[in-house]
């Protein structure tokens, strides 16, 4: 097979990728992109539904542009084309041929109405990697279901652990169900690549935005078989036994989110007692000592004891910022860490000394565009961002030409809408 993408020493994935996935499941593609594989975006005509979502901010003729688009689509090539003609379809299986994967979105047996589904593409191409992103998965009860970020984050269990237990649940501010899902097809498809280069055989990655939320549960869905009882929702407070343990604590200048375990609240009491006096009681606290269980007595003397420490941690917390919290939570091993507003992680010192903030020069917006930088920082292959997000078919007369279709009829194509 004759990739698009030939193989070269800075690029981590050598491999050619066509995405046609929407909305925040574009990351999968962004972040394939980024180690360096050659990623085609491919829209309809008249542009990519995902361009309508904000926010936005105006280019340099006053027009309004998406920054959502411009995010999850840099580092991608850009073609047109109507997959729902013969002829865009002919154009599309072309491209499968010369490519190692596909990402997709669409409403399971969508693709297969088109006669372009997996078990299509998989004859024209054996070694294809089909990547798709749906709310529930391909197969089983919910298929077919049509949802919304809010619905799926649902189905997933979020609300049930996020929230205050005297207040109905409440739900992530921006919506997060479609990137998780994006975000760990990206990690299956790249395992899929490598079982493909190495067996000659592709397959079908089929991945359930349901599903991907759960795995963002942490100790919630494996806490029952643990320890016979749920996670639930309660605000600032996790249960610890008999106690309403307090997480997320007031400071000078915002909050800190803690966890109250053994060696941290140790700490915690050691630093108290280099700058205040603090109570022989508190001094003498150890909770390795205790022997807490769900049915312990939650008015007790060792819930007692806990409660006062942690009021003492509480008043000495609203007197320091969340910088010196954090520097003191690095330099001592404590399982503290800042709620940090969009301004502080702007400001972050550690994100400046990784050089994270990667200004990029968009045409389509006339003006740079400030973007996250690498995760990860990897010395032979380094994560780069190649390229900004493209305009409608700003690629396409580089693409098509390398599939023998020339200028003469790519504009034919343009004529009839098709591309």
């Amino acid at each position: 097979m004759e990739s698009l993408c030939p193989p070269t020493q800075e690029r981590l994935l050598p491999y050619t990728i066509l995405d046609l996935a929407e909305g925040g499941h574009n990351i999968c593609g962004r972040l394939l992109g980024d180690m360096g594989a050659e990623v085609i975006k491919i829209e309809p005509p008249g542009g990519s539904q995902t361009r309508l979502r904000g926010p936005f901010t105006k280019n340099s003729d006053g027009k309004p542009r998406s920054l959502y688009w411009a995010s999850y689509n840099s580092n991608k090539k850009g073609i047109s084309l109507l997959l729902d003609t013969d002829e865009g379809r002919q154009i599309f299986l072309k491209l499968v041929n010369k490519s190692d994967a596909i990402l997709e979105s669409f409403q399971p047996g969508y693709l297969d109405s088109l006669n372009i589904g997996f078990e299509t593409l998989a004859k024209i191409n054996p070694q294809l990697v089909h990547t798709s992103m749906t709310p529930f998965g391909s197969t089983g009860p919910y298929a077919g279901f049509i949802s919304t970020d809010l619905i799926t984050s649902s189905m997933g269990g979020m609300p049930f652990v996020s929230g205050d237990e005297d207040r109905p649940p409440v739900r992530i501010s921006f919506p997060q169900a479609e990137l998780v899902a994006g975000s760990q097809a990206f990690g299956a498809t790249v395992a899929a690549l490598r079982h493909s280069r190495n067996s000659k055989t592709g397959q079908h990655v089929d991945v359930s935005e349901q599903i991907a939320v759960m795995w963002t549960l942490m100790n919630a869905t494996p806490f029952p078989q643990l320890h016979g009882t749920d996670v639930t929702r309660a605000g600032a407070f996790r249960k610890r036994g008999p106690i309403d343990a307090r997480h997320v604590f007031r400071c000078a200048d915002g909050y800190v989110s803690m966890n109250a375990q053994a060696k941290t609240l140790d700490g915690f009491i050691r630093w108290m007692s280099e700058e205040i006096e603090i109570e022989k009681e508190i001094l003498g606290f150890n909770i390795d000592k205790w022997n807490l269980k769900p049915d312990s007595d939650p008015n007790g003397k060792e819930a007692s004891e806990f409660k006062k420490v942690e009021k003492a941690i509480e008043s000495f917390l609203s007197i320091k910022t969340k910088m010196d919290i954090f520097e003191r939570a690095l330099s001592a091993g404590l399982l503290v860490a800042p709620c940090n507003t969009v301004e502080d992680i702007r400001k972050s010192p550690q994100l400046e000394a990784r050089s994270f903030w990667i200004d990029v020069y968009h045409p389509e917006f006339g003006k740079d565009i400030t973007h996250l930088g690498p995760y990860m920082k990897m010395s032979e292959t380094p994560l780069k961002v190649y390229s900004p997000s493209p305009s409608v078919g700003s690629h396409n007369e580089e693409i098509f030409k390398s599939l023998g279709i020339g200028k003469s009829e790519i504009e034919a194509l343009r004529k009839r809408g098709i591309i």
